[in-house]
């Protein structure tokens, strides 16, 4: 019997010759492999667009090249990092059905741990938990993020995270681009270039060294860009001494307004007298707070801990066996963020429901939102556990949902139709107009959703810019709508 032979993509002999015939696939089942993401089930999306071919390059000069070869022939480019994504990837709307999809996680070298001007290079196809272990190791610290630190590399959290992503001390470390000090990019024309103060700014200087030095600070422009402005391939980072005092915390509030309280108290105290705050409500009438300090030395430690302890008690709070109890259960159902080891089992799911990024004035008023809909809508459906959430983003914003596990014999589908018509239906178009908040996601709808927001002025200035540094708009087309 005779065997058909398939035909292969168009640009299959053209990037074999650029990065090797083991670093590229056009069988169907590998492109579809590269449309699966963790959260297919949970917010009940689909799988993404199925690319034309996969291509796996181990060096930036391979990126160029390949970069290069899209622009001759106009087909579409579309980077991956670790296959973390929090919606269908690659985006259905991006590109077209011969689209080049990228896989980074090729370029996965730490570089440098340069413990003289505490910094750490690596490159961005580097896993997260990896990175963090070294600059452990070397006695340093970069917060990363957490979710999930095992599968997110270092391009994906900077190009598809709010900021270039959340780390566990958010409520004062910020995000990661507080820290970034500059990058190796490609540019969407196949130019390889460097931002920061450093061998791009000035050519007699090999290492980054200043975020700002020499020029204009571009370094921003290719943070939650999502890929569509170049492929990050190197990142350089600011490191700090690893701080060796770490202390945890449970109060009991008593109620939301005792607590908010003293949120507002300490989230106006300069320096931070806390590293982590995250505000927890279990439904059952249980309101906590609990509270990480870090520091460098126990008498610094102490100090925190007394402003912080002070706080809770003049505003009602109080801690001892029980509160710490329902503090470290309700920490327990967080683990989710660490893989769901303590809880998942037991459920037939989860979900961070509602999650974004509002006015802190404004965190109560979207809980109030977020648990009327669940009341109307999640009917039928049981939810074992259901905790309300709130972390403070710094001083002004505060990251806040519902968590919430289901019975092990709910059906997965039946939980995310409802979370993707949330999503779909309400979600967005709440927060944005009436809420004036964000979504965390610089990834596919959250990013179309995001720019319907913009205002003409705004939206005109990134047409240009994309425009200038994608003249063939072959990097991630259409990801804005546009």
């Amino acid at each position: 019997m005779r065997q058909e032979v398939q035909e292969h993509h168009a640009l299959y002999n053209d990037l074999c010759s650029i990065v090797g015939a083991e670093n590229v696939s056009d069988e169907e089942f590998v492109r579809r492999a590269y449309t699966r993401t963790p959260v297919n089930k949970v917010f009940g999306v689909g799988r993404g667009k199925v690319p034309g071919i996969a291509v796996k390059p181990t060096t930036t000069e391979q990126v160029s090249e390949i970069v290069k070869l899209a622009n001759k022939t106009g087909t579409p480019v579309v980077p991956k990092g670790g296959g973390g994504s929090l919606s269908a990837f690659p985006p259905p709307f991006v590109g077209t059905d011969d689209n080049i999809l990228m896989d980074t996680t090729g370029m996965n070298r730490i570089i440098e741990i340069d413990k003289e001007y505490m910094r750490v290079t690596a490159e961005c196809g580097v896993i997260l938990s990896q990175l963090a272990e070294e600059v452990r190791k070397a006695g340093l610290h970069l917060p990363t993020v957490d979710v999930p630190i095992h599968m997110d590399t270092l391009g994906g959290v900077l190009s598809g995270f709010i900021g270039g992503g959340e780390p566990s001390d958010l409520a004062t470390s910020g995000t990661m681009n507080k820290y970034l000090l500059g990058l190796r990019v490609v540019l969407p024309t196949g130019d390889i270039i460097y931002t920061g103060g450093g061998p791009g700014t000035n050519i007699h200087q090999s290492k980054i060294l200043h975020r700002e030095a020499g020029s204009p600070d571009i370094t921003g422009m290719f943070v939650a860009d999502g890929g569509a402005f170049g492929i990050k391939t190197e990142a350089t980072f600011e490191v700090r001494p690893y701080p060796m005092h770490y202390l945890p915390g449970v109060y009991d509030m008593g109620n939301w307004d005792n607590l908010w309280k003293a949120f507002s108290i300490l989230v106006s105290i300069d320096p931070y007298p806390y590293t982590r705050l995250m505000a927890l409500n279990d439904r059952s009438g249980a309101t906590l707070v609990m509270y990480v300090i870090r520091a460098h030395s126990e008498e610094e430690m102490n100090l925190r801990k007394r402003v912080v302890e002070e706080t809770f008690a003049s505003c009602g709070g109080k801690t001892g066996g029980a509160e710490v109890d329902a503090g470290l259960k309700l920490g327990n159902l967080f683990s989710a963020r660490q893989l769901g080891k303590a809880v998942l089992p037991r459920a037939s799911m989860m979900t961070y429901f509602g999650e974004a990024l509002v006015p802190r004035a404004r965190t109560l008023e979207w809980l109030d939102y977020l648990n009327d809909y669940v009341d109307k809508n999640f009917q039928g459906i049981r939810i074992t556990e259901r905790v309300d959430f709130a972390l403070p983003y710094l001083r002004a914003m505060c990251v806040t949902g519902i968590l919430m596990y289901f019975g092990k014999e709910t059906p997965a589908d039946q939980v995310a139709k409802v979370v993707y018509d949330f999503t779909v239906n309400e979600f967005h178009k709440t927060l944005f107009q009436k809420f004036g908040g964000f979504t965390e996601l610089a990834q596919g709808e959250g990013q179309v959703e995001s720019a319907s927001c913009w205002s003409p002025a705004y939206k005109s200035y990134m047409t240009s810019l994309k425009k200038a540094l994608d003249p063939n708009n072959i990097l991630m087309p259409n990801l804005w709508g546009f």
